[in-house]
């Protein structure tokens, strides 16, 4: 008896868990419920692109709050759910609770991602973008880490690379008032001081830095475009190393300003195709799960 007891009880306080977080979820407004819905497909539709693997993160703008960010906890991206994303203040990357669990916040809020800097100084130095993407994706690192070469837009559905090649964000180059010597030089962004030297290194056209022996952080005006982008970026470093290596220079036969220019207006017609495609292929597979989009019920076997 004393163990149906127990039972029941446990059976009890799991529904109740998962009502809770239904309503919690119930209650946000339609376009953060959107937002969220789009942030838990970006996730795995990156790892489904091998953009990124346990590593990276993607995040979004508040669109009910612009001063803020949405982005999970840290969590494998393929890994992430409702019970994942968190809401982030813009001025200083804090946490202010989960996005769809209004009883989870402030300081029991899980463990964010220590570069969540790269994000929330990007939405502060430029209130246009909407969404911000950071991954370690290989195929860009031999730019990343070769100045004298730099990646440019090889390809039509590359333009976000604009006309002059991406920058290179080298924390060796930094002064010491930023990173100084007694700080951790492990190429990480860990705090607002360094995020704000990354958001620095943006050029004009170009949506995304390289990091040297790291990654890339990417923005966006959306959270789609930020996949988009970042897909193609790695696709496009590829054929520049394959030019390069038939004989064609350090930038083989790359995009005119014009050219960048005018494609960057096209592919922005062009997502909502990709987007529906790699959407529907996460579907398929068991290990992504979106319970926003198709309606299921958030896990409530915790964090």
């Amino acid at each position: 008896m004393a163990y149906q007891r127990t039972t029941t009880l446990h059976h009890f306080l799991a529904s109740f868990l998962l009502l809770s977080r239904l309503v919690s979820a119930q209650n946000v407004p339609p376009s953060v419920m959107s937002a969220g819905i789009d942030l838990l497909d970006a996730s795995h539709i990156l790892h489904f692109l091998e953009v990124v693997d346990a590593f990276g993160h993607v995040s979004l703008r508040n669109p009910d709050n612009s001063s803020q960010f949405l982005m999970t906890f840290a969590i494998a991206p393929a890994q992430a759910t409702s019970q994942s994303i968190v809401t982030y203040e813009v001025e200083n990357a804090t946490a202010v609770g989960l996005t769809f669990n209004s009883s989870v916040v402030g300081a029991a809020t899980p463990t964010g991602f220590a570069e969540r800097f790269i994000h929330s100084e990007i939405y502060k130095k430029f209130p246009d973008v909407l969404a911000v993407l950071h991954s370690h994706t290989q195929e860009i690192l031999p730019f990343a880490n070769q100045a004298g070469v730099p990646l440019v837009s090889q390809m039509h559905t590359a333009p976000s690379l604009g006309s002059c090649g991406a920058p290179i964000f080298d924390v060796r180059t930094l002064p010491r008032t930023v990173l100084p010597d007694n700080q951790l030089h492990d190429l990480l962004v860990r705090n607002e001081a360094l995020g704000d030297a990354l958001a620095n290194t943006f050029l004009n056209d170009s949506q995304v830095v390289l990091m040297r022996g790291h990654g890339m952080a990417v923005r966006a005006p959306s959270v789609r475009d930020a996949v988009f982008s970042s897909f193609y970026i790695k696709l496009d470093a590829t054929v520049q190393l394959q030019g390069i290596l038939l004989g064609g220079g350090t930038a083989p036969n790359a995009l005119n300003q014009r050219e960048v220019t005018d494609t960057g207006t096209t592919a922005l017609t062009l997502v909502g195709r990709a987007w529906s495609l790699w959407v529907d292929q996460v579907d398929q597979i068991g290990l992504y799960t979106n319970d926003l989009r198709n309606k299921a019920a958030p896990s409530p076997t915790g964090f």
